[in-house]
Protein backbone atom coordinates (compact mmCIF):
# COMPACT_ATOMS: atom_id res chain seq x y z
CA UNK A 1 0.00 0.00 0.00
CA UNK A 2 1.08 3.52 -1.15
CA UNK A 3 2.85 5.61 1.97
CA UNK A 4 3.54 9.15 2.44
CA UNK A 5 5.69 11.59 4.52
CA UNK A 6 4.02 14.86 5.46
CA UNK A 7 7.36 17.31 6.58
CA UNK A 8 7.74 20.35 8.41
CA UNK A 9 4.54 20.22 10.17
CA UNK A 10 3.65 22.86 12.90
CA UNK A 11 3.90 21.27 16.06
CA UNK A 12 0.53 22.81 17.58
CA UNK A 13 -0.95 20.05 14.59
CA UNK A 14 1.05 16.96 15.87
CA UNK A 15 -0.21 17.57 18.99
CA UNK A 16 -3.91 18.67 18.31
CA UNK A 17 -3.80 15.33 15.50
CA UNK A 18 -2.25 13.04 18.43
CA UNK A 19 -4.63 14.29 21.38
CA UNK A 20 -7.72 14.03 18.64
CA UNK A 21 -6.63 10.21 18.07
CA UNK A 22 -6.22 9.21 21.82
CA UNK A 23 -9.56 10.88 22.47
CA UNK A 24 -11.14 8.34 19.89
CA UNK A 25 -8.98 5.54 21.05
CA UNK A 26 -6.98 5.25 17.75
CA UNK A 27 -3.05 6.20 16.55
CA UNK A 28 -2.20 9.71 15.47
CA UNK A 29 -1.57 7.50 11.44
CA UNK A 30 -5.17 6.35 11.79
CA UNK A 31 -6.42 9.53 12.52
CA UNK A 32 -4.53 11.04 9.71
CA UNK A 33 -6.08 8.77 6.98
CA UNK A 34 -9.55 9.54 8.74
CA UNK A 35 -8.93 13.25 8.05
CA UNK A 36 -7.81 12.64 4.63
CA UNK A 37 -10.56 10.33 3.54
CA UNK A 38 -13.18 12.70 4.88
CA UNK A 39 -11.81 15.55 3.31
CA UNK A 40 -11.13 14.01 -0.16
CA UNK A 41 -14.23 11.11 -0.39
CA UNK A 42 -16.43 12.38 1.94
CA UNK A 43 -17.49 11.18 5.26
CA UNK A 44 -18.49 7.68 5.03
CA UNK A 45 -21.84 6.97 7.26
CA UNK A 46 -20.88 4.02 9.89
CA UNK A 47 -23.79 1.96 10.12
CA UNK A 48 -24.68 -1.35 11.98
CA UNK A 49 -24.62 -4.58 9.73
CA UNK A 50 -28.09 -5.03 10.49
CA UNK A 51 -29.27 -1.68 10.01
CA UNK A 52 -27.45 -1.84 6.87
CA UNK A 53 -29.06 -4.88 5.73
CA UNK A 54 -32.44 -3.06 6.22
CA UNK A 55 -32.04 -1.27 3.61
CA UNK A 56 -31.80 -3.93 1.07
CA UNK A 57 -34.89 -3.71 -0.97
CA UNK A 58 -37.22 -6.81 -1.11
CA UNK A 59 -35.99 -9.57 -3.87
CA UNK A 60 -39.09 -11.85 -3.50
CA UNK A 61 -38.92 -15.08 -1.69
CA UNK A 62 -35.91 -17.78 -1.48
CA UNK A 63 -36.67 -19.52 -4.77
CA UNK A 64 -33.23 -18.07 -6.59
CA UNK A 65 -31.55 -19.55 -3.91
CA UNK A 66 -32.72 -22.71 -3.86
CA UNK A 67 -30.54 -25.86 -5.21
CA UNK A 68 -31.70 -28.62 -7.03
CA UNK A 69 -31.65 -31.73 -4.85
CA UNK A 70 -29.25 -34.48 -6.01
CA UNK A 71 -28.97 -38.33 -5.82
CA UNK A 72 -26.46 -39.72 -3.41
CA UNK A 73 -23.05 -40.34 -4.56
CA UNK A 74 -22.04 -43.93 -4.66
CA UNK A 75 -18.93 -44.23 -2.38
CA UNK A 76 -16.57 -47.40 -2.63
CA UNK A 77 -15.55 -48.81 0.54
Amino acid sequence: MPQILIRRLDQHIVRRLRAKAASDGISAEEEARRILRRSLVGEVPVMPLMDFLRTMPDAGDDRIFRRPKRRPRKVKL
